[in-house]
């Protein structure tokens, strides 16, 4: 009932839809159940006595009770379809709403494809119970208490010995139950698993072809098919096992109520009509048993599907909007790190860093592979929380920044290009949608973005593949930097942007950004020397600490510092102590 009242909830305003759906439908089976009385009076008043006048009004009874039940259906499904479609719609978007406020951390821990399938598969299961389940469940319900009470009303000894059967298929459905639903559990769980190597597969096309490895994935993707298969018939075969049971207990009770209603119209205790009433009302107890195995099958894949999609949607939202908003006006983008750690699990990645960018300066950072540098420009934007210590801007905990107005203030372009697919117009506008075409043009010239669009056919007007495909690394790269641009934050970070360029665009790039009307304050992390050596501070971080600080002279007179031999060695110099 839980499972049931949570799914039942995402119908909001249109729950009415599925209680008048109910409605209608109870009185489909009250019509279904009073048209076999019409056939009754048929036989004991019109054919028995051979009275044919009665013959056509009854008929003419017989099918307006047939018109109404087809159109009471027919609204029925209507209703109760519009109120599943629209908990699909409320579902779908709380989930989406959910996953837009996940950290990075929740997407390594929770792979594409079961995400994907939770917010598609599992929950259309949920719209199956709506518009199909619960309608049939409550109609098997019903019907039965309505050819009880019809049978009661007829001879109740009759009645007990067709009840005598029941008892049994309610042992076999319950032990169903309990056994298929881990089952398709299971089914579900890899599922999701194989959605992940298909994803897998389509994002990493290019990698798969350049390694020579489709064979290898054509066979892992074969084994996962294969075990999902096994589930999937495992599932099948265990209600199998129990189905042919309660259809043979079904069986039996056409058997029963034939020979004993027989005995009963020879014995004079029950006409001829009430034999054709019990005959003509026994798929009344028959479906109902018939039923009760597919019903309980349906019911375990929606519990199974419930438990997975209340799974994500009661998931923990690590980063939260601040109960209180002490948001400044206006950021200048003075940024502060104090005393700031940060530890994954066992792992401390950053150690008691202290540092201070003043507003409209340029930092450079540099360090080895793993030493934190995009870890500490994400506490900025507060894709992750510090573990201890706290990081400022203009002042204010960034944790007490309403996240809108923290993430707004600021330009980013990331290690990972992801552009959409798209127009190129579109994702360099993609922070801001309403930027006039000025805007635009501006940033694609400051980010060198502009000189390759003039050899597309569409200009900016071009669809961009799926993650920039057809598209180079560096233009790739450049697009990502119009975008950051685009935006005009008083803070710019540019993780590794300029890093699939030539050394000539970059050096074009730099000029740009100097020239830009609107001095940012903007963090460069980078791996050439070429990228930071023009900032005002650049920072050296090794193992999750600054181990440097100051101007490139400045590093230049440390020797035996990481930036003084990372410039040696990009340069193709021995170190003679000398300044480059």
């Amino acid at each position: 009932m839980d499972a049931m009242k949570w799914a039942a909830q995402w119908m909001g305003k249109h729950k009415w839809r599925l209680v008048l759906s109910i409605i209608l439908n109870i009185v489909g089976v009250v019509l279904m159940t009073y048209e076999p009385y019409v056939f009754k009076d048929i036989v004991d008043e019109v054919l028995m006595p051979m009275r044919f006048e009665l013959l056509v009004p009854m008929l003419l009874k017989a099918l307006v009770i047939g018109v109404m039940f087809v159109t009471t259906r027919y609204f029925c499904n209507i209703l109760a379809e519009q109120a599943a479609q629209e908990a699909v719609r409320n579902l779908k978007s709380a989930l989406f709403h959910k996953l837009m406020g996940q950290t990075s951390d929740f997407y390594r821990q929770n792979t594409g494809g079961d995400l994907i399938n939770k917010c598609s598969g599992d929950v259309e299961m949920i719209a199956h119970f709506i518009n199909w389940i619960l309608p049939h469940s409550v109609e098997c319900i019903f019907m039965l208490i309505f050819a009880l009470t019809v049978f009661m009303s007829i001879n109740w000894q009759y009645t007990l010995i067709l009840l005598a059967i029941t008892p049994f298929t309610a042992i076999v459905a319950r032990k169903l139950s309990k056994t298929v639903r881990p089952a398709f559990r299971a089914a579900r769980e890899q599922l999701s698993f194989l959605n992940t190597v298909v994803q897998e597969n389509i994002s990493g096309n290019r990698v798969v072809k350049a390694f020579v490895r489709e064979d290898y994935e054509m066979e892992k993707f074969q084994k996962e098919n294969q075990k999902y298969k096994e589930l999937n018939v495992h599932a099948t075969l265990l209600w199998l096992r129990y189905g042919p049971i309660i259809q043979s207990i079904s069986s039996l009770l056409t058997v029963v109520n034939l020979t004993v209603g027989g005995i009963l119209v020879a014995s004079g205790k029950i006409t001829l009509g009430e034999l054709t009433l019990f005959l003509s009302l026994a798929w009344a107890l028959n479906e109902p048993m018939d039923m009760m195995g597919t019903i309980v099958n349906n019911l375990q894949r929606f519990y199974a599907s419930v438990e997975k999609v209340r799974d994500l949607y009661y998931s923990n939202v690590k980063i939260k909007n601040p109960e209180k908003d002490l948001s400044p006006e206006t950021v200048t983008g003075a940024i502060e790190f104090q005393d700031v750690s940060l530890r994954y699990g066992k792992t401390e990645v950053l150690k008691n860093v202290n540092l201070q960018i003043k507003p409209g300066e340029t930092v450079g950072i540099m360090g080895p592979t793993g030493s934190g540098k995009t870890t500490l420009i994400n506490l900025i934007s507060r894709f992750v929380d510090v573990t201890s210590g706290r990081v400022l801007i203009d002042g204010v905990d960034v944790r007490n920044y309403n996240l809108q107005k923290l993430r707004g203030s600021i330009g980013m372009t990331m290690q990972d290009v992801f552009l959409f697919s798209d127009t190129l117009e579109s994702n360099i506008a993609y922070g801001v949608p309403d930027a006039p075409m000025e805007v635009i043009e501006q940033a694609a010239k400051a980010a060198d973005v502009a000189s390759f669009v003039k050899d597309m056919a569409e200009g900016y007007d071009t669809i961009i593949g799926e993650r920039g495909t057809g598209l180079s690394g560096g233009q790739k790269q450049r697009i990502s930097l119009a975008r950051a641009l685009a935006v005009d934050a008083p803070i710019l970070i540019l993780d590794d942007t300029t890093s699939a360029v030539d050394m000539e665009t970059e050096q074009y790039i730099q000029e740009q950004l100097r020239q830009l009307p609107t001095k940012a304050t903007t963090i460069i992390i980078a791996q050439r020397v070429s990228s930071v050596m023009h900032a005002d501070k650049i920072l050296i971080l090794e193992d999750g600490r600054i181990t440097e600080e100051g101007t490139h002279r400045e590093l230049m007179q440390n020797h035996k510092g990481y930036y003084y031999k990372t410039c040696m060695l990009q340069n193709g110099l021995e170190e003679k102590g000398g300044e480059e």
